[in-house]
């Protein structure tokens, strides 16, 4: 996938005398510069290498010899990936541990994991020494253990998330292993209490006025046998993503919320870590208002063939296409609902929102079967990539309907020559049929350029504004 549309600055980083360069992106964390908090748990990490703190792995000594146990990293909430590459960088820097080191990266944001790998490669970072992955705060294989753990704590993930991570990150140590964090101030007892309540031990802390490093892990000297040392690793075992997730993890949850778009009731399970989660918002009332005013007959997600394909990228919480749903269940109770598609940088917004489909009701209070597959895209293009892969070769199947609520980066922070509003069009003929809608709602000023750059083959369907938004239909017209 193409970056260019959402770099809006590039800036040199030094760590350990090492020269590295990170481009950066005002849709992430930490856009103008890399941010205090990542600084200062670099400069502690530095410390407790020089310290050491941190045991350096195994090292054959020579060909001969086995190859050595890899030390094995973990970034968690990697953002565009300075934890994790300086960490390689550095330890790659170390006699004989480039062959044996492997860093896993991993971030909710899709769009954080390909500013990680953007920027690993453009450190020359191996991609064998260095993965990313779009996946929830300590993920991974099962069975998986880490000699260390970096995370630069997201504040607002939520309580009940942040006390998982300390339990779960000790559970994922290997023996002797570390995990590092820094948490702005305000959270540092928080932590503290939560470290020293597992049996933990904080090896080394640094504050500063507005954040916390600890350094923790396992208690060094304390028998296996010893109870109070032992974390259910059963429990505490990689987060998995998939059915059932919220089940599986309901720390996530926030509260259930409940509203009526146009007369319809819904209920929301809302979650840490996702927007939107109090209230549908003005994009989604926007779109809702726009169909409501446009009629059902004119998407094209009802007709005498096999089930519509419905695409919603960008879903948030889930509000819209469970409103659409319920609405196709009243008006036509005798059709098939349309199979889903949700699509979006968010890996837990896309979780919450497929878990969110299970409360449309249906006709007659039975709950539909519903298809619903998960596709984690910074924009529309890996969509259609996915629809050609899974088509082996063949012709990809298109949309019926497509419903997308995009964030763009400001146009004056990129390069003149980028249009992103004209790189989200460009893929659109090839994901939707001919004759199928296409429903998108953003800010007034973006809805207004997006419109400008609309190209041949697109016929205008509707147009409404709402509290500061506008939504706008299009019907892809035969060729």
């Amino acid at each position: 996938m193409d970056l260019s549309v959402y770099i809006t600055k590039t800036v040199p980083f030094k760590f350990r005398g090492i020269n590295l360069s990170f481009d950066l992106s005002q849709g992430l964390f930490s856009c103008a510069d890399i941010d205090y908090g990542t600084r200062l748990l670099l400069k502690v990490f530095s410390k407790a290498l020089d310290q050491g703190l941190i045991t350096q792995w195994p090292i054959a000594q020579d060909a001969a010899e086995e190859k050595a146990s890899a030390c094995s990293v973990l970034d968690a909430g990697c953002g565009v990936g300075v934890i994790g590459i300086c960490a390689a960088a550095a330890l790659m820097a170390m006699e004989g541990a480039k062959n044996s080191l492997t860093v896993r990266t991993q971030d909710r944001d899709e769009l954080a994991r390909l500013f990680t790998a953007h920027n690993a490669k453009k450190n020359r970072i191996p991609q064998e020494v260095l993965q990313a992955f779009c996946e929830p705060l300590l993920a991974g294989p099962q069975n998986k253990f880490w000699d260390l753990i970096f995370c630069n704590i997201p504040a607002k993930a939520g309580l009940p998330v942040l006390e998982d991570f300390v339990s779960r990150s000790l559970a994922l140590l290997n023996s002797g292993g570390k995990v590092i964090i820094v948490v702005v101030h305000t959270l540092d007892d928080f932590f503290r209490r939560h470290i020293i309540r597992s049996e933990a031990e904080i090896f080394l802390e640094e504050k500063s006025p507005e954040y916390s490093v600890f350094v923790y892990g396992k208690k060094t000297g304390a028998p296996v046998s010893n109870a109070a040392n032992q974390i259910d690793e059963e429990k505490f075992a990689p987060i998995k993503t998939g059915e059932g997730f919220f089940e599986s993890y309901p720390f996530y949850a926030r509260t259930f919320v409940e509203s009526a778009l146009c007369d319809i009731p819904l209920k929301i399970k809302s979650i840490h870590g996702a927007p939107g989660f109090d209230s549908p918002g003005g994009k989604t009332e926007a779109a809702v208002k726009l169909i409501h005013r446009t009629g059902l007959e004119k998407l094209n997600l009802v007709h005498n063939k096999a089930a519509a394909r419905m695409l919603v990228h960008e879903p948030d919480q889930g509000f819209f296409h469970c409103w659409l749903l319920e609405l196709l269940c009243r008006e036509f109770p005798c059709k098939a609902l349309p199979s889903l598609v949700l699509s979006g940088r968010n890996i837990l917004a896309l979780e919450a929102a497929r878990h969110n489909t299970g409360y449309v009701t249906g006709h007659k209070n039975a709950r539909p079967e519903i298809s619903i597959e998960l596709i984690p895209a910074a924009g529309l293009w890996p969509v259609y990539e996915n629809l050609q892969k899974a088509a082996n070769n063949g012709p990809p199947h298109q949309y019926d309907f497509i419903a997308a609520f995009p964030e763009f980066i400001q146009q004056s922070l990129l390069p003149k020559k980028i249009d992103p509003y004209s790189a989200f069009w460009e893929p659109l003929p090839k994901l939707l049929t001919a004759g199928g809608a296409f429903i998108c709602a953003f800010s007034s000023v973006n809805a207004e350029r997006f419109d400008r750059v609309k190209p041949a083959g697109f016929k205008r369907l509707g147009d409404i504004k709402r509290k500061g938004f506008r939504a706008l239909g299009y019907v892809r017209i035969e060729n």
